[in-house]
């Protein structure tokens, strides 16, 4: 705000532009008008931000694993983690505003060129135990070699529990038995897996095995 000495006019009070005369105890000043604050989102930035963070509340506690399984697909700039952050978004999430959620059978935790698993199933008969099988179905000459290795994951959404591994059985095993904590007996559980190559340059699109209780 600035005073100002009268010119062959006079002061002036009201609006113009963005400016605004008055006075105040014979003093005539003008003023800006404020800037304009965006205090109230629109609901489609809403929807936007709710969607980023229901990805960000899944794949953040698994950085680890989904920045090796979507490594083929990182740039300068775009990690795996921002990659698999991209695929829950477009893919994985589910519901009406402002309620949404993730979509487990569609989230992926690995793509690429890798040839994916045959058959692949996850069951649990041995208290504490997920057993992840697979039929073998090495190949080199079609990018599926015998010691590829299994990358699994189990989400347990009743304990908000996220358990992994990107150095399981190899493709040639056809079985990976994940050891789960005692607490999760009788629970249901989500389960994910792929494969990485022996160098983890590549991967394979993951397969979801859906939900299975666990004994």
């Amino acid at each position: 705000m600035g005073n100002f000495l009268k010119g062959v006019l006079g002061g002036f009070s009201g609006k113009i532009g963005n400016v605004i005369g008055s006075s105040w105890k014979g003093i005539d000043y003008m003023r800006s008008l404020p800037r304009k604050t965006l205090n109230n989102a629109t609901q489609e930035q809403l929807i936007q931000r709710l969607k980023f963070s229901c990805a960000v509340n899944f794949v953040k506690p698994i950085s680890a694993l989904v920045s090796v399984g979507f490594k083929s697909l990182a740039k300068q700039k775009i990690t795996g983690y921002n990659v698999a952050i991209q695929k829950v978004l477009m893919n994985a999430i589910s519901g009406d505003f402002p309620d949404y959620a993730v979509d487990f059978a569609k989230v992926q935790i690995s793509e690429g060129t890798l040839i994916s698993a045959m058959n692949p199933k996850a069951q649990s008969t041995v208290p504490g135990t997920l057993d992840f099988k697979w039929t073998n179905n090495a190949d080199p000459g079609n990018n599926a070699h015998n010691d590829d290795t299994a990358i699994v994951l189990v989400y347990n959404p009743s304990k908000g529990r996220y358990l992994f591994n990107f150095q399981g059985a190899k493709r040639e095993e056809e079985l990976y038995s994940f050891a789960l904590p005692e607490n999760f007996s009788n629970d249901e559980v989500h389960a994910y897996m792929g494969f990485i190559s022996r160098d983890r340059r590549i991967a394979s699109n993951s397969e979801y095995l859906g939900k299975v209780v666990v004994f």
